[in-house]
Formats: C-alpha cells, sequence, structure tokens
C-alpha cells in the first residue's frame, strides 16, 4: 500500500510543449526542501508525454522519456507524469541551493533551484493528515486501530540524512546490514518525548525510511506526532494513541482545505466570506462560505507585489471596504500600501500604490478611517554583528481617501509612555476603536535585556494620539503578540531578547511566554498569569483569538531550525489564571492565521488553506 501511495499521486493531463518547472518538495509533506539521497517531487506542466512508473530495482534515471539532472547528476525516478515526477535525490548532492533540470520528450527545461539541507524529516499522510504508520501489532494506525501506550510504532517518512551503511542509489536498500541514520533523531507525541529507538532506510524500497517510536504514556486520542534529525524538524502528523484516563479531544478538527501555490509566508484577512490569503507575490481569494468546501475564486496583484507582499488588513466600517497590502520596494527600505477596493469582493480593484516614507512596518489595523501601525527593526555593526539601536515607530495614516492615504502621525510608543529610548514595537493593535495597544519591551539601544511591556495609547483622535499607561511582564524579555477575546487579553512573548552580537543571526533564542491580561478597565490591563512554556521558538508570528476565552497561536522555528516549519497551538484561557496550552501541530508556511466567533480557524500554509474547527 505504502509503496503504491508513494509511486502513484496524480492522473496524467495535457503535455506542453517543452517540461516547466514550477516547485520541488519533498514526497511526504510536500515541503519546500530535501535532503541528499531522499525521495522528492516536482511540480509544473509538460514534465512527461506519458504517465509511467518504476517496475523494479534498481531504479532507471529515464522514465516514460523523461530524465531529471539535480547538480549535473540524473536521478532516479520512481514516476513521471505530465505534472509530476517522483525521484530520489542523488546522495552526492550537496547542501545549499541546487539547480535542476528535467529532460522530456519537449525538449529540456530551465534550470531551477531548490533547497537541500542535510536532513529534511517528512512523514508520509494519509486521509486528514495521519501519518503512515504501523503499530506494533502489524495494523495500519489510525482511530479504529490506536498504538498502545509503551508500544513501539514505526513511522514512514524520508529525508533522513546520511546512513552509516550507504546504499547505491536507486537500489532498494538491504535486509542486512541496517542503515541506520547518523544523525541525532527525536520525536514529540503531543506535549510527550516518544524515544525514537530507530532511525534509517526501510528495507526492499529506495529512499525510505522508517522511525521506531516508543509511543508515551497519554490518554486515548489523537496527537500530533513531530520528528526532529540533525535538528531539522518535520511538519507533524496525526498518530492515534490508546491509554488510559480522561480521553484526549484535539482542539481543532481539519474540516476543508484548498490547494494553491503560495510564497511560504501568508496573512489572510475575510469580508463577505471572501478569504485573501496575502504572500509575497500575490492575493488568493477563496470562498469559505461552506467550511467544509472552500472554493478557489481566483487570485490578483501579482504584477504590483512582484514578490515583495507582506500582511494585509481590510477597512469595512467606511462606504467602500478596502483592502491594504503592505509592499516592499528593491531600491529602498521604505515600503508601499497597495490599495483595493473590495466593492465586489471577487473582483478586487486596485485604487493605488502609496508610498510612504517607513520601511519595516509590521502591521496595519483601522480605527475607522485610520490605519494604525507600527515599525520594527535593528541597526547593527557589520564587522562585529553588534547591535547599535533598536527601533520603533507608532504610525498613524488616513485612509479618508483610500487612493490616497497619508500619513498624519508618527512617534515612538516608548517616549510617548516616557521611557525616552527607542524600543522595538513588534506589533500594535486598536481596541474598541478608541485605544492603540503595542506589544514592545523596555529593552533599548544596543541591550537586549528588557522587559516585555504592553502600552496603551488613546486614539479617540488619531491626529494626536495620547498615552495612558504601560503594563509590565517581568517573564517575558518582550512581547510579540496579542488578541482580545472579552475582557481577557493573552499575549505571546519570549525570555529572551534578540541574540547580541548577531552570530549567526539575531534570532530569539528564548522560550515562549504565555500571559493572561484582565481588560475590565481597557485602558489600565490588569496581569493575571504568565507561564513560560519551555517550548524554544524564534518569535512569534501571530495570536488570534475565536471570542470565547481560546486563542490560536503560530509561532515561529527554532533557533536550531530557522527555515523549518512554524507551529500552531491552541490556548485555552477561558480561565485567565489557568493559562492551558494544548499540543502545537507543525507546518511549512504557518504565518497569519484567523480565529472567527462561529469557532473556525482559517490556516494558510505553504500548500493552500485549511480550515479548522475548534473542538473546545
Amino acid at each position: 500500500m505504502l509503496v503504491k501511495c508513494i509511486l502513484a499521486f496524480i492522473p496524467c493531463l495535457a503535455m506542453a510543449a517543452a517540461p516547466v518547472v514550477q516547485n520541488v518538495t519533498d514526497s511526504a509533506g510536500y515541503g519546500p526542501r530535501v535532503a541528499p539521497g531522499s525521495l522528492a517531487c516536482i511540480f509544473g506542466t509538460g514534465l512527461a508525454s506519458a504517465t509511467a512508473s518504476a517496475n523494479g530495482f534498481p531504479l532507471a534515471t529515464t522514465l516514460g522519456g523523461t530524465s531529471v539532472s539535480v547538480g549535473g547528476t540524473l536521478a532516479p525516478l520512481l514516476y513521471v507524469s505530465s505534472r509530476q515526477i517522483n525521484f530520489q535525490v542523488p546522495s552526492s548532492t550537496q547542501t545549499g541551493s541546487i539547480s535542476l533540470v528535467v529532460n522530456g520528450p519537449g525538449g529540456a527545461s530551465a534550470s531551477f533551484s531548490f533547497t537541500v539541507t542535510a536532513e529534511a524529516p517528512s512523514i508520509y499522510q494519509s486521509g486528514a493528515n495521519h501519518a503512515v504508520a504501523q503499530n506494533s501489532n502489524g495494523t495500519t494506525n489510525s482511530d479504529s486501530a490506536p498504538a498502545a501506550a509503551g508500544s513501539v510504532m514505526t513511522v514512514y517518512l524520508t529525508g533522513q540524512g546520511a546512513v552509516n551503511n550507504s546504499v547505491g542509489d536507486g537500489a532498494a536498500t538491504p535486509l542486512s546490514p541496517v542503515s541506520t541514520a547518523t544523525a541525532t533523531a527525536t520525536a514529540t507525541i503531543g506535549p510527550l518525548n516518544a524515544p525514537v529507538q530507530f532511525l534509517g532506510l526501510t528495507p526492499e524500497f529506495a529512499g525510505l525510511a522508517q522511525a521506531n517510536i516508543q509511543v508515551p504514556t497519554l490518554p486515548t486520542g489523537d496527537y500530533p506526532l513531530v520528528i526532529t534529525a540533525g535538528g531539522y524538524i518535520s511538519a507533524s502528523a496525526v498518530v492515534s494513541v490508546s491509554g488510559t484516563g480522561t480521553p484526549y479531544t484535539n482542539p481543532l478538527t481539519l474540516v476543508g482545505s484548498v490547494t494553491f501555490p503560495t510564497s511560504g509566508v501568508n496573512s489572510v484577512a475575510i469580508y463577505n466570506n471572501v478569504a485573501y490569503i496575502c504572500n509575497a507575490k500575490n492575493i488568493v481569494m477563496v470562498d469559505v462560505t461552506n467550511a467544509d468546501a472552500p472554493a478557489y475564486v481566483g487570485e490578483f496583484g501579482d504584477s504590483v507585489l512582484n514578490g515583495l507582499g507582506d500582511k494585509c488588513a481590510i477597512d469595512n466600517l467606511g462606504t467602500t471596504p478596502f483592502l491594504v497590502d503592505i509592499v516592499g520596494q528593491d531600491s529602498s527600505s521604505e515600503e508601499n500600501f497597495a490599495v483595493y477596493s473590495l466593492s465586489s469582493p471577487e473582483s478586487p480593484v486596485l485604487l493605488t500604490i502609496a508610498s510612504t516614507p517607513y520601511g519595516h512596518i509590521e502591521d496595519l489595523s483601522f480605527a475607522g478611517i485610520y490605519g494604525i501601525a507600527t515599525t520594527s527593526y535593528i541597526t547593527y555593526n557589520d564587522s562585529n554583528a553588534e547591535i547599535v539601536s533598536q527601533e520603533g515607530d507608532f504610525l498613524v495614516f488616513s485612509f479618508a481617501n483610500p487612493a490616497a492615504p497619508a500619513l498624519v502621525y508618527f512617534s515612538q510608543p516608548s517616549s510617548l509612555i516616557g521611557l525616552g529610548n527607542a524600543n522595538l514595537e513588534p506589533f500594535a493593535e486598536v481596541v474598541n476603536q478608541l485605544y492603540a495597544f503595542v506589544a514592545s519591551s523596555t529593552a533599548a539601544g544596543t541591550s537586549t535585556v528588557g522587559t516585555g511591556t504592553l502600552d496603551v495609547i488613546n486614539v479617540t483622535l488619531p491626529t494626536v494620539p495620547s498615552p495612558i499607561s504601560q503594563v509590565t511582564v517581568p517573564q517575558a524579555a518582550i512581547l510579540l503578540s496579542f488578541d482580545i477575546g472579552g475582557t481577557t487579553l493573552l499575549a505571546a512573548g519570549n525570555t529572551s531578547g534578540q541574540r547580541n552580537p548577531g552570530t549567526p543571526d539575531f534570532d530569539f533564542t528564548g522560550d515562549l511566554t504565555l500571559t493572561t491580561m484582565d481588560l475590565t478597565n481597557v485602558q489600565l490591563p490588569v496581569v493575571v498569569q504568565t507561564i513560560t512554556t519551555g517550548i524554544q521558538c524564534n518569535g512569534t508570528f501571530n495570536t488570534s483569538s475565536f471570542g470565547n476565552g481560546v486563542f490560536a497561536i503560530v509561532n515561529k522555528p527554532p533557533d536550531t531550525d530557522d527555515f523549518g516549519p512554524s507551529s500552531l497551538m491552541i490556548v485555552d484561557a477561558t480561565t485567565p489564571t489557568n493559562i492551558l496550552p494544548y499540543p502545537y501541530l507543525t507546518q511549512f508556511g504557518l504565518s497569519g492565521i484567523l480565529a472567527t466567533n462561529n469557532g473556525f480557524l482559517l490556516v494558510p500554509t505553504a500548500l493552500g488553506l485549511n480550515i479548522y474547527q475548534l473542538q473546545l
């Protein structure tokens, strides 16, 4: 069953005149990186004139008249069609950005670059994100056939990296000697460590790997499984466990999805049942009227964003609803606003591309016709990577005429509050149309040692904002995002500031903190509880409230895997004095999320849009 799953994915479609490569991914979770010796996929058009599958080992390097050259080496092929090729990455492939060329009956494709890392673990999946795994009794792991707590299950994956007994490219792995991965491997099932007893190649197949994992003591339920090899993290897949105690209810259930290409980092906004997924390349429209059957509507903005699109926001409070996308520029650090009328939600019309005098704009939210934003950036010394300063600005733009937005106020919230120094301002949000809350830190100048803060600013007169209060969170070095449900605010922070000196980068190297605040008096938030989760992450992309005291949070990857998958977790703060984080799942392309009041969560990924339903 597994071999068939790997060999045959997509039926043959019409062939183009010459091969065009659109994407290269691993063959299990379709992540954006692969490892030498692993199994991978090419997506495109005109890749082959017919559908063909390998009929034995060793795998041939030409199949159906098509071959694939990776860094100048021919790759073993498992499957070819006009739209997809499944192949084994040659084990001699160097890490870094590697070029690939498809040679088909229509000629050679243009060279296509993709990322190769020493390890790139990716779990094979079936159904709704369920891991392809075998229980110790030989049954396939599923809801109806869970793995007993304490037993050892076999999970199938690819991207384990180098092995101690190498196997020739395209050749089936022998039963003996065993080919064990040389990289250190760990795994988690739900919140607990799951000891990896073996990670290596699966006998009698080429490039397929398996991890023999001991199931920790957990109550019966479905849990996300994450495998790490050599510091590289996999996208998660669900495994079913049978144990004692109160059965575990996964807080999210995947109810619908739609596939389309994105640039990997996305934000999402919604208007009139149309979700707008904004990424660097374009803005994709999805009709989410029916959560279990979201429908791709179309895309726009390709020629405007030019690969530099960022976060977007919608203002629907005026007579003309409009969407604003923050767009970078090649020639300078300043950013533009691309403004689109949503009078016809499925046919946006570009109103303007307005320049701003600022770069590093982090966010945008609206108080009536005014857009509130912050900037956040550091300056550093090239010679020693020492931070020179930390900067953050509080910006107000008038969108009275959406076709001509105008800057009407700028300042540093920290100086408004009275600190008198520049601080990072990674996130801000308008509250009740009267106030702006700003996430920040007391860290300033060259020191990244500080305390997380929430600044409250009165924007009743947006052109003359005035400071009201500042709340500190001593357990956090900085607050990075937050959202509000009723009278409860949940803020995500980090126990460390940015690494200084920034060698090899300026990552946040600490752990995720979660803080609840009571907003009974919106002007004077009161800290209720702070917990340090022990989850290492390089910051937080987004926090989003369902409106019932439950929140969704997307965290960046840990410092050990900068370009790995981000994590999505649910936090129950219905009792603000008792913050309950649920086990997280990981996916590539997780960044922006949108929780709705009717219990659905819109989650863009590198593969499209997933819609989950909250079960709490």
